[in-house]
């Protein structure tokens, strides 16, 4: 797929009148305070945040970001009670969680004359959440394994489902309980199996035959327990979690792409709107280069600014964004209570 970078998008210059000064310098307006409140999850997401987005803000803007932990349900939700006022200035969103966002109302157009590093995004990825934010990092749903157990892992999810079938070997996949499960794991394994959105009977099809060999994890870490006790010997999981329990010490564990696409999971991006207009400066380091680079360092996972080059040790475990499965986040979010209903009366667990 050809990358298609937003130049020019909307096109105008920065109106200083208004508090926006070009190049993405800092927007203090007379009415705005100097200090902002943006988002981050906890562990290591927070630290990477603060060293990789904050501290840059700061340095350059002269201006305080706070930092508020949280997920993006409770995010969201606090914006949707104080619209006038909202208590957060910049947003940190799933996918379709950022679409109910947009489609709400509930936060602002992304330009390149508010957000200059916007060019540097490819399009597909503004597009996704309607233009109203974009996706700034990513991982990648796919066959994780151990591979002192497991020396010639699947390459396909038709190749997994074939053999845990079998019994070659015992597969960990994700919960209903987890909340991306449908979908890095129905919609992705019913596309690559020959269905999508509007059919997953393949999906459900192929957890049928493969019941007596599969335990579930409800989270990440109960996924990791299961490799390393013998319990499981391959399964479902992310890219990035995979390389950070390697760097911790598990070199048993390795990550393969499938060849269908493993579902491409996202991080969105977004500012609310009547936030202070300081939030385009932060919203600018979190998707600069540099920036971004640092933080891919510390997460093991993709980001999107076509101009990070991966150290030699990242590179290889990145997938470009491109050779992953896209969901199609707006209609799964239609379906999804469907699905869910379907897996608790056919699988339970």
């Amino acid at each position: 797929m050809t990358i298609i970078k937003r130049r020019h998008f909307l096109g105008g210059s920065a109106m200083i009148g208004a508090g926006l000064l070009a190049g993405g310098l800092p927007r203090l307006a007379n009415a705005q305070s100097a200090e902002i409140t943006v988002t981050a999850f906890g562990g290591v997401w927070e630290e990477a945040v603060r060293t990789c987005f904050v501290a840059p803000f700061e340095a350059k803007t002269k201006a305080k970001a706070n930092v508020s932990l949280g997920g993006p349900p409770q995010w969201l939700a606090q914006v949707e009670a104080n619209q006038a006022k909202p208590p957060v200035d910049v947003l940190i969103m799933t996918p379709d969680l950022a679409l109910t966002a947009a489609k709400a109302g509930l936060v602002e157009d992304f330009t390149v004359d508010k957000i200059p590093n916007l060019s540097k995004i490819p399009i597909e990825l503004t597009d996704s959440v309607m233009g109203k934010g974009t996706l700034f990092d990513y991982g990648v749903g796919g066959i994780t394994f151990h591979k002192e157990r497991v020396t010639n892992p699947p390459k396909s999810f038709a190749e997994f489902v074939d053999r845990v079938a079998k019994g070659e070997f015992v597969a960990s996949v994700p919960s209903i309980s987890y909340a991306v499960t449908p979908i890095m794991l129905i919609w992705a394994m019913a596309k690559a199996l020959g269905g999508g959105v509007d059919n997953v009977d393949p999906f459900f099809e192929a957890m049928a035959k493969m019941k007596h060999n599969l335990v579930f994890w409800g989270g990440p870490n109960d996924f990791f327990n299961h490799l390393s006790s013998g319990e499981a010997d391959v399964g479902i999981y992310f890219d990035g979690r995979t390389w950070n329990h390697y760097d911790s010490g598990a070199t048993w564990i390795d990550f393969i792409n499938p060849e269908e696409g493993g579902s491409l999971n996202g991080v969105a991006v977004q500012k609310p709107k009547n936030a202070n207009p300081l939030a385009w400066d932060y919203i600018n380091e979190v998707l600069d280069a540099q920036n971004q680079t640092k933080f891919a360092d510390i997460m093991n996972y993709g980001v999107t600014n076509t101009d990070v080059v991966y150290s030699d040790k990242l590179k290889p475990r990145i997938t470009p964004w491109q050779k992953t499965a896209f969901p199609p986040y707006e209609q799964i979010a239609l379906v999804r209570n469907e699905w869910v209903d379907r897996w608790n009366r056919e699988i339970g667990r």
